[in-house]
C-alpha cells in the first residue's frame, strides 16, 4: 500500500525582535485498540521562515532569521542526564525550511516542546513562520484520522516573558526584584535561560525577575540615555509615584555585556531622581556583571576599536572606546558585588575590562589577546553558529567546571601604583575598588564565550550552564 508524506497539523504566526513562540505538542495513539488507523512510529516536523528570500541580504535591517529547537518535554528538566541530542537549528534564513524526525516511543504517546525564536536584533522587523507536523500515511486513509490525535498549547512572548502586575494587595516585606539587563544589540531573550532558572529555583512568588524591552534596537543611543530609559521603566513598573510605600523591599541587578554598565547608571539614576530615598526604602542586595566592559573597550584590537571611535556603534560605541567624558555616578550601594569575566574566547570584552583590571598574577598566566583570525572566527559564529554534538552537551552539563578562579578582592588587595602617569583604565579600576569589595569569578570556555557565559540560547550556548548554576548557588535571592 503506497504512502506519502502528509501534513496533519500546522500553525503559523510572526515574531518581532525579542519574541519567542513555544508550543507543547502531544501526539497520543495509545487508545488505538483496533490498530486503525495504523500506528505510526515517526513524525516529521517542518519549520519554515516565510520571509521572501530576497531579504537574506538585509542583515543590518534585521536579520530576518529565526532559530528553532525541538525536544521531548519530559527530558527538559533533566539535561544533566542527557542520552539524546536536542534537535536544534541555530539559523533558519529567509525562505528556508528545517525538517527533523520525531520518534514516537513504544507506549504510543509523546509530547514535544518546540521553540521558535526571533534572531533579529538591529531593527523591529516582523518574521512570519510556519510550523507543521507530517506523517507517512496511506493514500486511502484521511489525514484527519491522525490530526485528531494531536493536541497542543501555544505560549507567546507575553506568556513567557511578561511581567506580573504589581499592586498593594500582593506587596509583602520580602518581595525581591531581580533585574536582568541585556547589552549592545541585545534583547530580553538573551536572559531567558537565566530568567527561567531563577524562576524555577524561587517559585514562591517572592522573587520577581524583571526584564524590559525598552532598549530594543536603541542601544546605540548612548549608555546614559539607555540607562535612564530603563530606570524610568523600573520606577513605573514598581509604582514608585503611585504608592505611599514601595511594593518591593529588595532589588538585585544582573547585567550581561553592556547591560552591566547600563545597570551602573541605572543605580545612579534611581538614587538621584528619588533624592537618595530609593535605596533607603528598597534594600540593594546583589550587583552582578557578566562579561561587562566596566572600563570601556580599550583592550580591544584596533580593527574593532577604530570603527567604534568613528561611531559605527552609535554614541554607545564612542563611549565604550573611552573618549573622555564625565562620569558622575553614585558609588554602588549594593550589599554584594560580583563579576563574571571570560578569561579567553571573548572577542567583544577583554579580561581586564570585565574583571576590573586587577587580578592575581598566577590567574592570568598564559592569557593572550585574540588575533584577527580568531576574532573573525567568533564573529562569523555569531551569524552562522556551528553544529553541536552530544559530547559538547555532556561536557557542558556535567563536565569540568569552566570556573577557574573565585575570590573576593578587597581594597587592601589592590597593589599601589607602579608609575606616576596611570592608564585611564587603571585609574578607573582604582576608583571602582575604593571602599568596595568585588567578588571576581573567572571563566574559561571554548567556543563563543561572550554568548555562552549567559546561555543566550539554551542548547546552542549550553557551555555556560554551569556558570549560571554557580551564580544561583552563590547568590541567594
Amino acid at each position: 500500500m503506497s504512502q506519502k508524506l502528509t501534513r496533519i497539523w500546522r500553525s503559523s504566526s510572526e515574531l518581532s525582535i525579542g519574541e519567542i513562540s513555544r508550543y507543547r505538542i502531544k501526539f497520543d495513539q495509545s487508545q488505538n485498540e483496533n490498530s486503525f488507523p495504523p500506528l505510526i512510529r515517526n513524525l516529521v516536523i517542518k519549520i519554515t521562515n516565510k520571509t521572501p528570500s530576497i531579504y537574506r541580504v538585509a542583515v543590518l535591517s534585521g536579520p530576518y532569521n529565526i532559530s528553532a529547537s525541538v525536544v521531548s518535554t519530559n527530558r527538559i528538566k533533566q539535561p544533566q542526564f542527557l542520552c539524546f541530542i536536542p534537535q536544534c537549528k541555530p539559523m533558519i534564513s529567509c525562505g528556508k525550511s528545517w525538517k527533523s524526525t520525531l520518534t514516537i516511543p513504544s507506549n504510543n504517546i509523546e509530547e514535544w516542546t518546540v521553540e521558535i525564536v526571533s534572531e533579529a536584533f538591529f531593527s523591529n522587523i516582523k518574521v512570519n513562520y510556519e510550523v507543521g507536523l507530517y506523517a507517512f500515511i496511506s493514500k486511502d486513509i484521511h489525514k484527519e484520522m491522525y490530526s485528531s490525535l494531536i493536541t497542543y498549547e501555544t505560549y507567546k512572548s507575553v506568556d513567557i516573558l511578561g511581567l506580573r502586575e504589581l499592586s498593594t494587595s500582593n506587596a509583602n516585606d520580602n518581595l525581591h526584584l531581580v533585574m536582568l539587563t541585556h547589552g549592545l544589540h541585545g534583547t530580553i531573550l538573551d536572559g531567558l535561560y537565566l530568567r527561567e532558572a531563577i524562576q524555577e529555583k524561587y517559585s514562591d512568588n517572592n522573587v520577581i525577575v524583571y526584564v524590559s524591552d525598552v532598549n530594543h534596537t536603541l542601544t546605540e543611543e548612548g549608555i546614559e540615555k539607555c540607562s535612564k530609559r530603563l530606570a524610568e521603566h523600573v520606577l513605573r513598573y514598581i509604582g514608585w509615584e503611585r504608592f505611599d510605600k514601595p511594593i518591593i523591599s529588595k532589588i538585585s541587578m544582573i547585567g550581561h555585556s553592556l547591560g552591566g554598565l547600563f545597570n551602573v547608571f541605572v543605580a545612579g539614576y534611581l538614587h538621584n531622581v528619588t533624592n537618595g530615598t530609593f535605596f533607603e526604602k528598597v534594600k540593594p542586595i546583589h550587583f552582578i556583571t557578566i562579561a561587562s566592559p566596566l572600563l570601556g573597550s580599550t583592550e580591544l584590537a584596533w580593527y574593532i576599536k577604530f570603527p567604534m571611535k568613528l561611531g559605527s556603534f552609535g554614541k554607545t560605541g564612542k563611549e565604550l572606546a573611552l573618549k573622555k567624558r564625565a562620569m558622575e555616578v553614585e558609588p554602588l550601594k549594593f550589599h554584594k558585588r560580583s563579576i563574571y569575566a571570560n578569561i579567553t574566547n571573548d572577542f567583544l570584552v577583554a579580561i581586564k575590562t570585565s574583571s576590573l583590571y586587577f587580578l592575581d598574577d598566577d590567574v592570568t598566566n598564559g592569557v593572550h589577546n585574540m588575533s584577527l583570525m580568531e576574532n573573525l572566527k567568533h564573529l562569523l559564529a555569531t551569524f552562522h553558529p556551528p553544529k553541536f554534538t552530544k559530547d559538547y552537551l555532556d561536557r557542558s552539563f556535567s563536565g569540568i567546571s569552566p570556573i577557574i578562579h573565585d575570590k573576593v578582592y578587597a581594597p587592601k588587595d589592590i597593589p599601589p601604583p607602579s608609575q606616576n602617569h596611570l592608564l585611564i583604565e587603571e585609574k578607573m579600576a582604582r576608583n571602582w575598588h575604593k571602599d568596595m569589595n568585588w567578588r571576581k569569578i573567572l571563566v574559561r570556555m571554548e567556543g563563543t564565550a561572550h554568548m555562552d557565559v549567559v546561555v543566550r540560547r539554551k542548547w546552542l550556548n549550553a557551555a555556560g550552564t554551569q556558570v549560571i548554576e554557580h551564580l544561583l548557588n552563590n547568590h541567594k535571592l
